[in-house]
């Protein structure tokens, strides 16, 4: 009888986690913000090194929550039509209490000293100026029984109550998302310190590859194949601000050209992911290659179905960290292995605090009696929020099948009812 294979971790987490603390991040870079809107535009999801302060308080004064009366409480005793004797608006400063009146405000406007609360303009009898031409006045008011009833500090927001001048605004280790890049406007932030972008390399394997990433417009050879693996990955990390992609390189299954590109890639880079020769073959040389690149093997094969051969390792050296994972050559396994396992990673070498997927949860619409021993990536298709259907394909090398997929799931060992289950989408 077979002995329960022996693997180095029990799940994706755990050897995902064992990387992530052989790993730091990539350096800083400061950056001039312009007042274009392609200035704006180049800091879109980059990942802040540094934290947001604010350069004063949020509101920088108090200011009114509606359009209304900024008063006194005294003004509350006033009898009879009141005079408006003046107006606070946005963008100008306020004018003084009067005595004689009460001042009519605007949402966002400043509240005069000595005012205590702001009246909605519902909460009043408003009566216009006598004539069109009496430009001087600004009306007439008189308070209903709701407005005797407003409290002290009512509709007023307070100097400082979003945020004191100094405290963060945004933490380090966030996407600068469209809400953050807002922030960094109402703050006056005229530099920022930005983690650069992780600079990944793809180094496709193998001799039955043809040459290139495009389409190959002559007539294949059966025992030829076209490099869709280099096109899965770069699908994955390109347009994320916070990657810097390399063009794809390609080393033919010869184990001097193999170590050559390895030390290229791990010199230039701060990810080399590669794809091919990583399984018991004659001709899978990437275990032995990386061992003699200095390379530190963090694990081979994991209980996982597809890419049970996946290789994780750490290249050490006095300036930095190299993250290496060497995925499957099969389509299938190579794509769901970059997904799952790289792209945590490389948020973390991009400084992201919350690096960690929390992936959303699905049900299954049908769910087959087959169990596996194994971490089960799965193909499926969303049919409506929160439900998928499985896509079942031939094997690790079935791409059309994969084409047809939204993304996957990951069952444990022996599971097969409906979930839910953590969608990964491409």
């Amino acid at each position: 009888m077979n002995a329960t294979p022996k693997f180095a971790f029990d799940s994706p987490e755990e050897a995902i986690d064992a990387l992530s603390r052989r790993i730091g991040t990539t350096g800083v870079q400061r950056v001039e913000i312009g007042e274009s809107h392609d200035s704006l535009r180049s800091l879109h999801r980059r990942v802040l090194a540094t934290p947001i302060l604010a350069d004063r308080d949020s509101p920088a004064a108090d200011v009114s929550a509606m359009d209304g009366y900024a008063i006194r409480e005294s003004d509350l005793l006033k009898e009879g039509p009141i005079k408006v004797t003046g107006e606070s608006v946005p963008g100008s400063p306020p004018p003084s209490a009067s005595d004689t009146g009460v001042i009519r405000i605007f949402t966002g406007a400043i509240v005069p000293v000595g005012c205590d609360r702001v009246i909605q303009r519902e909460h009043t009898e408003e009566t216009a100026p006598a004539s069109a031409s009496d430009s001087h006045s600004l009306g007439q008011i008189q308070w209903t029984d709701q407005a005797k009833s407003i409290t002290a500090g009512a509709n007023i927001r307070r100097q400082g109550e979003n945020l004191s001048a100094g405290s963060i605004a945004v933490e380090a280790g966030l996407e600068l998302t469209s809400p953050r890049l807002a922030a960094l406007t109402n703050f006056g932030v005229q530099q920022v310190d930005l983690h650069k972008p992780v600079r990944v390399a793809v180094l496709t394997t193998g001799d039955e590859l043809a040459s290139g990433t495009a389409p190959d417009q002559s007539p294949l050879p059966p025992w030829r194949i076209r490099n869709s693996n280099a096109s899965a990955l770069l699908g994955l990390l390109t347009n994320q601000p916070w990657i810097d992609c390399a063009p794809p390189m390609h080393a033919v299954d010869e184990p001097a050209a193999l170590l050559t590109a390895v030390q290229h890639a791990i010199e230039h880079h701060d990810v080399v992911l590669m794809t091919g020769g990583v399984s018991m073959g004659d001709y899978d040389y990437v275990p032995r290659i990386l061992r003699e690149s200095g390379a530190e093997t963090v694990f081979h094969k994991l209980p996982l179905r597809p890419g049970k051969p996946i290789l994780g390792a750490v290249h050490q050296s006095d300036s930095k960290s190299t993250l290496i994972l060497g995925l499957p050559g099969n389509p299938v396994s190579a794509t769901m292995g970059a997904r799952r396992f790289a792209m945590p990673l490389i948020r973390k070498l991009a400084g992201m605090t919350n690096w960690e997927e929390f992936p959303p949860l699905v049900m299954l619409e049908e769910v087959s009696e087959k169990t596996l021993p194994l971490h089960w990536l799965r193909g499926v298709r969303l049919t409506q929020p929160g439900l998928a259907a499985l896509v079942i394909g031939k094997g690790s090398g079935d791409v059309a099948t994969l084409a047809g997929t939204d993304g996957f799931i990951e069952m444990p060992p022996h599971a097969n009812h409906a979930g839910p289950w953590p969608y990964f989408a491409w």
